[in-house]
This record gives C-alpha cells, structure tokens and sequence, in this order.
C-alpha cells in the first residue's frame, strides 16, 4: 500500500509538470466558433471565437442550514459531526462546514440547566437563631429593706435569673464566588463567607423611692458568695436606707467566617441528561470568629442621711418642733467616703473572642430536574480555636456639690482576681450542612430558599466566666473594703462551652 500511495503522488507530481511546462491556451476570438466544428468533448483542438453572453460567475451559497449556521450549510445527510478532519476542508470557499452542538452542549444544555458552568456567584440573606448565653448565677435580687435581696431569705425574688440568657432573630448575610479553571471544568476554586449582625439583648430596671417614701421597687440587689464567710451576700444598688438605684445588664454576640477552597468535580451527568447531576470535592482553609460580650453596669444616687428634728421650749415648758436637720451620712467608695448627693457607679464588662483556624473539607451535590435544583453541602472544620478573654472592672463616684469624686480599681464580679487580658487556645472542630432548593429562572439565573446549621463543640463565652465567689474586701463599694483577713476567690477563666447557628436563608446564584 506504501508503495501505492508513494507512486500516486509521484504520478501527480510528474502532471503539474506538465502543465506548467504548456503554453497558455489563446483566447478565442469574438463571435463564436467557425461553422462547422463539432462543439462538446469531440472537438480536436482548442477553442477560438467569442461565443457570446457574459463571463462565468460563481453562485453564491444557498442557506440551508439550521439556525446559528454561520455558513448556511447543515451537516450532510443529518449524519452529525464529522469523525476527524476532512480533507479537502468542506464548505464554500474551503471555510469550514458548520457542525452543530450536541443537545445540552450549550450554555446551560437543553433547557439551559445541564452542564457546569464556567463561573458562579450567589449572595444570601441569613436569618439565623443561635444557642442561648449561658449564666449560672442570679445577676439582680429585690426583697424587704432588712433581708437586702440576699439569696435564700423569705422575701427574696429573682429579677436577672440564672437561668440561659435567648436572643431572638440574628440578620446576615452570605456571599460566594466560584470559577472552573480547566476546559473540561474539572478543577476550580471558590471562595466563601458569611456574616451576622452585632445582637443585643438586655434589661434595665430602677429603684424610683427615698428614705421618705416607700413607692417602687423597695430593694435593687447584686448577689455573690462571700469567701471571708462563705454565706450568701449582695451588693446593694437601691434602697429606702440607701438611695435611688438603677442597674442595666446587657449581652451581644456576633458571628463571621472566610472560607476559601480548591473544588475537584468527581461526578457529572452527560450533557442533555433528563437528570441532571453533579458531584464536587471542596478543600481549603477555614476562619471563623465569635465575639461576645457581657456588661453589667449599676448606679446609686445616694441620700442616706440622718434626720434629726429641732425643738425649742414652749408654753409650760412644753418643747416644740420647730423644724428638722438632715445629716448626709457618709457612704465608704474605694477606701474613702462620700455624702449625698453623690452618684456611686459600679461597672463589670467581659468580653470574649474565639478565633478558629483550620482546614476543610466539603462534599458538594446538585440534582437538577427542569427548573428546579436541589443542592446539599457537608462541611467539616478541624483546627484551633484560640480564645481571647479581657476582663474590666470599675467603680466611680462623683459629688456635684462638692465638686470632688474618683474612682477605684474593680466593681463586682470583675475584681483584682480576674481583672486583665488573658488568651487560650483549644482543639476545635466545626461541622456544617447546607441545604437549598431553588428554580432555575432563566438559564443564567436562578433563586433558593435553605436551611443551614453550624456548630462549635468548644467556645469560651462571657457569660460562663462570671464567678459568684467574691472576697468582700476587694469590692470597692463595700463598707469591708481594704480589710485584712481577706480570703481570695477562685478564678474562673475559660470554662468552655459548645456555639450553635441555624436558620433558613435566601437567595440568588448567577452561572454562566
């Protein structure tokens, strides 16, 4: 056969020899050939004569074929693109013959939603719930004058219980861009996050009475365990024998993440399947962090004062009240004292900050029926959780009628055995599921309504740090304050808790 092959193209090249070695053929003359010569294939020699009409002209291609042709030319006989290269190259003018694609090869397949796109970006609303913030003892008492809240006394009631502090409804939002890098749209990279607001819950309440009256709450208290004694104590904020008082507590959590990761597809359906379906390996690189705080702040418009009435003699030697002397009486604040009508405030704040590093690994599917996609993502995130806690503690006064005040170092529960900045770090580990269905809006376009849950197995959170156990002489505003004898409390520092987010989301992704 080689040397068939071989002797052809010698063959050949011998003839284009040939002819280039001829002589052009003349033109023939004008007015058609002589009479008599036999016109067809039996004419001997070559034509001369003009034989009228104008010159040839080559037809221009006829359109035929389907729509999107750039040629106007079908594939031959409906027979579907050509196995391999053809030579010489069909179609007019030797341009290429237009094959179309195979159904479902184009952006988005058959009905725009069976093949992997080349890039995608989607953007959610979350509307999240989150565990609640844990506090394991009572932050506010009220009770009779004389049993001064203190836990365990008949008239003692609870105001800020023990019991799991709940948020309500926490808004965010997610956001995630995505692309295939290769032509076969194998292997991608995409790249996530998400982010909740700053939500607060609190309350307030207020001691609107005097040493005079007797309207409104009798008593506001702040309970703890004294260790001098071990018994059950309080820091009183208002009283009749006291002043008025207010106490506020408040807490805050807020939440967000970056996730970027390599994508691996390990499944896809053919293009122009009734179902269409898909398989992605994520892996990558996790950051989570969760900042909470925990502030409890109250103050004391002091107007303890002694009340001493003024007598003159009258008639008969009987003495007569002629009026009243009011005697401020003096309140110890941070080894000093002070009269009415100075404001004594005592503030604890706590606030922790929980900042995971570590890889990831997700499993990705996606079903697609028609117009409506069901998508579910496992994610799993193993790391560090290194855990940030600072501690403040203040207690103030002023006098507006003196014009003196100051401030001392520790309020409540934040005191000189907890005060300052402290950090830990903990193994962590961070399941998360996704779950969405949508309908396919346009071939490019499509909207989702989801679920979505993630939990943390070890968090510090401010709450849980709150110790009970207090030494009364290191509390500023206490009549004890600078005594000797003093048995300190035990520190309380990052007992660990376990951090849950769930809810549904909403949103939109666009592929092309």
């Amino acid at each position: 056969m080689r040397r068939g092959i071989l002797g052809s193209i010698a063959a050949l090249a011998a003839g284009a020899g040939s002819a280039l070695a001829q002589a052009p053929m003349p033109l023939p003359p004008a007015g058609g050939p002589p009479a008599g010569v036999p016109i067809g294939n039996a004419y001997p020699g070559p034509v001369q004569g003009n034989f009228g009409g104008p010159n040839p002209v080559i037809m221009p291609p006829v359109t035929v074929g389907p729509p999107g042709d750039p040629f106007g030319f079908g594939p031959t006989a409906n027979l579907g693109p050509p196995p391999g290269p053809m030579y010489p190259t069909p179609g007019p003018y030797a341009a290429p013959l237009f094959q179309p694609p195979p159904p479902g090869s184009g952006p988005g397949g058959d009905l725009g939603y069976g093949t992997a796109p080349h890039w995608w970006a989607s953007g959610d609303y979350l509307l999240y719930f989150a565990n609640d913030q844990h506090v394991r003892f009572p932050i506010l008492t009220t009770g009779s004058p004389n049993q001064a809240g203190v836990l365990g006394q008949p008239t003692t009631t609870q105001l800020i219980t023990g019991d799991n502090i709940k948020y309500s409804a926490i808004s965010g939002f997610r956001l995630a861009f995505g692309f295939f890098g290769d032509a076969d749209r194998r292997f991608g990279f995409e790249l996530g996050g998400m982010y909740t607001e700053r939500k607060r819950f609190g309350q307030q309440f207020s001691a609107t009475l005097d040493n005079l009256t007797s309207v409104g709450i009798p008593v506001l208290a702040r309970p703890f365990i004294d260790t001098t004694t071990g018994a059950n104590s309080t820091l009183v904020v208002g009283s009749s024998n006291l002043g008025v008082g207010r106490i506020r507590f408040d807490t805050s959590t807020s939440t967000y993440s970056i996730n970027p990761n390599g994508v691996l597809n390990l499944y896809r359906t053919a293009p122009g399947s009734r179902w269409a379906m898909s398989l992605d390996f994520l892996m990558g690189y996790k950051f989570l962090e969760l900042k909470e705080d925990f502030n409890v702040f109250s103050e004391t418009g002091l107007n303890q004062v002694t009340i001493t009435p003024i007598f003159r003699p009258g008639p008969f030697g009987v003495p007569i009240q002629i009026g009243t002397r009011i005697t401020p009486t003096p309140v110890a604040v941070g080894g000093v004292t002070t009269i009415a009508p100075a404001t004594v405030s005592v503030s604890d704040r706590f606030t922790a900050t929980n900042r995971f590093n570590g890889g990831t690994i997700a499993l990705r599917s996606e079903i697609r029926y028609g117009i409506v996609t069901l998508t579910t993502t496992s994610k799993l995130g193993i790391g560090n959780m290194h855990q940030v806690l600072e501690i403040q503690g203040t207690t103030a006064f002023a006098n507006p009628a003196t014009g003196l005040g100051g401030s001392a170092f520790g309020g409540l529960y934040a005191n000189p055995t907890n005060i300052g900045k402290f950090d830990n770090d903990e193994f962590a580990v961070i399941p998360e599921i996704n779950l969405n269905v949508g309908v396919n809006l346009t071939r490019s376009l499509s909207m989702y309504i989801g679920y979505n849950y993630l939990y943390v197995n070890k968090v510090a959170r401010p709450g849980s740090q709150i110790n009970p156990n207090i030494d009364a002489t290191t509390i500023p505003f206490s009549a004890t304050y600078g005594n000797a004898g003093s048995v300190p409390g035990t520190r309380r520092l990052f007992v660990q808790d376990e951090f849950w987010l769930q809810g549904v989301n909403f949103g939109f992704q666009l592929r092309y």
